[in-house]
C-alpha cells in the first residue's frame, strides 16, 4: 500500500509540473486613420488634427435606394469636426450608382473602383455632390456654407484602400480651393477656401 500511495503521489508531482501551452489569438488587422485639416479660411490660416481640441473624422454616407430598373445611388462623406467647437469642414464624393435588386449597398469592388476613376479624381463641383464633388464649411458661429457648383479646383491622391472588421476604407488626401456661400432671404454671402488640404477616409 506504502508503494502504491508513493506512485500516485509521484504521477500527481509530475502532472502538476507539465507547462501548460497557452493559445495566442493571430492579430487582427486594425485599419490605421489619421485625419487632418489645414488651409485658410477667408483669409485666416486654420489647422484641425485628429485628437487635437476635440477633432476626429467621421465618415457617413447618403443612400437614394429606387426600385429597378433605376439604378440606385450613394454619395460619401468626409467631415473633420470636433466635440468641442461648432467648426467643421467636410468633403463629400458621389454617386455610386448600383442595382438595390441585388444588394443593399453598393459591393466592395464598386466601392473602391469608384474611388479610384479618372473622372472622381479631380470632379467637378455639384449641389449636394450628386455626381460630383462638395465641400461644407460649419463656422464658429454654427452657418453653414456650400461650395458653389461649377467652381473651384480639387484633386485626390494619395488613395488607399484598406479593410478590417469595422469596414471598408477609402483613405485620401483632397486638395482644394472654392467658394462657399450662404443666402439669407434676398443676400448672399462668400467666403473663400484656399490651398485646403485635407487628409481623410470614405467609408463604405
Amino acid at each position: 500500500m506504502k508503494k502504491i500511495a508513493f506512485l500516485f503521489a509521484f504521477g500527481s508531482v509530475f502532472l502538476a509540473g507539465c507547462p501548460k501551452h497557452e493559445i495566442i489569438p493571430a492579430p487582427v488587422p486594425e485599419v490605421e486613420l489619421d485625419g487632418h485639416f489645414e488651409g485658410t479660411i477667408n483669409g485666416t490660416p486654420v489647422e484641425f488634427t485628429e485628437n487635437v481640441a476635440g477633432f476626429f473624422v467621421e465618415a457617413t454616407r447618403a443612400k437614394i435606394i429606387l426600385p429597378p430598373p433605376d439604378p440606385s445611388s450613394a454619395i460619401y462623406y468626409s467631415n473633420m469636426k470636433s466635440s468641442e467647437t461648432l467648426v467643421s469642414v467636410m468633403v463629400g464624393l458621389g454617386s455610386i450608382h448600383w442595382d438595390a435588386s441585388l444588394s443593399s449597398e453598393p459591393s466592395q469592388n464598386q466601392f473602391n473602383s469608384f474611388f479610384l476613376m479618372p473622372a472622381n479624381l479631380t470632379p467637378t463641383y455639384t449641389a449636394g455632390a450628386a455626381d460630383g464633388f462638395e465641400v461644407t464649411y460649419r463656422d464658429g458661429s454654427g452657418l453653414i456654407w456650400k461650395s458653389v457648383p461649377g467652381s473651384g479646383t480639387v484633386t485626390f491622391s494619395n488613395i488607399v484602400q484598406e479593410s478590417d472588421a469595422s469596414g471598408d476604407y477609402s483613405k485620401f488626401t483632397c486638395s482644394f480651393s472654392c467658394t462657399v456661400s450662404r443666402t439669407v432671404g434676398p443676400d448672399t454671402f462668400t467666403l473663400e477656401i484656399d490651398d485646403a488640404v485635407f487628409d481623410g477616409w470614405f467609408k463604405r
